[in-house]
């Protein structure tokens, strides 16, 4: 199966609100040199059904809940009166109340007070079941760092011998909303252009992440001429009709080489 309608079904599968972790691990082992499984398409498809459908349920549900809690709120005002009378009078046949002077010290019978705090309650319940249903989603952003042979930050190599193997971890996270195809580009030259280089990368890694999910990949790499010269990491991703394009996150590291 192509990979790009794996990653168009995935991708659809998860905006439907589907668990789609299994696919992504059968898509990164596919990317991996791992042929994808036959009945992929058939089971991102699935998922994507289950998924709608769930939802479905979700807004009837919540449509329910909301006409139940209006008709509640429309039956406590319509015989507020003669609830309120017979909560007045259990408590004060138990002897909790004291008499008074007779002036009416609430706003519990004013029709207008009344229809306003039923309205304010619908409107309230009306924008809890919204939040629920449609969560606000944080600005989407994708990540990329250079770590150093520990796989964390710093003890990066200053100066190392022409040929010497080098290696280092890239890291990418995926704050996008939506599983991300990325592809890191590892490139060395000694110039001070802003990325994307023409230079053609030495190195290509790549992998899908789920939204908020990151990676760590290790890399060994050689510089093979001496002097000043500028390891570059540039991150790109492809996306669900088959383009690839450069994300704007790049990273850098100088070292010389003798």
């Amino acid at each position: 199966m192509d990979l790009f309608e794996a990653y168009r079904l995935l991708v659809e599968a998860a905006s439907a609100g589907a668990d789609v972790r299994p696919l992504a691990e059968a898509f990164n082992r596919a990317l991996a040199g791992e042929p994808l499984s036959p009945d992929f398409a058939q089971a991102a498809r699935q998922l994507a059904d289950e998924a709608r459908r769930a939802a479905l349920l979700g807004y009837i549900a919540a449509a329910a809940a909301l006409l139940a809690v209006g008709a509640a709120a429309y039956f406590l005002y319509r015989y507020r009166k003669i609830i309120l009378g017979w909560l007045w009078l259990k408590i004060w046949g138990s002897g909790y109340l004291k008499k008074g002077n007779g002036a009416p010290n609430t706003l519990l019978f004013d029709e207008e007070v009344s229809a306003v705090a039923a309205a304010v309650a619908v409107v309230a319940v009306a924008l809890a079941v919204a939040v629920a249903l449609s969560p606000g989603a944080a600005e989407p952003f994708s990540a990329l760092g250079l770590l150093g042979p520990g796989g964390k930050i710093g003890g990066y190599p200053d100066v190392v011998q022409r040929g010497q193997p080098i290696t280092l971890h890239a890291y990418v996270y995926n704050h996008m909303g939506t599983p991300m195809w990325y592809v890191v580009y590892v490139k060395v030259d000694n110039s001070t252009a802003e990325p994307p280089l023409p230079t053609p990368p030495l190195l290509t890694m790549q992998r899908l992440l789920l939204h908020n999910e990151s990676w760590v990949q290790p890399f060994t790499i050689s510089l093979n001429t001496t002097g000043r010269q500028r390891l570059v990491l540039e991150l790109w991703a492809y996306y669900p009709n088959g383009t690839l394009a450069y994300t704007g996150r790049w990273n850098q590291l100088w070292i010389r080489a003798k």
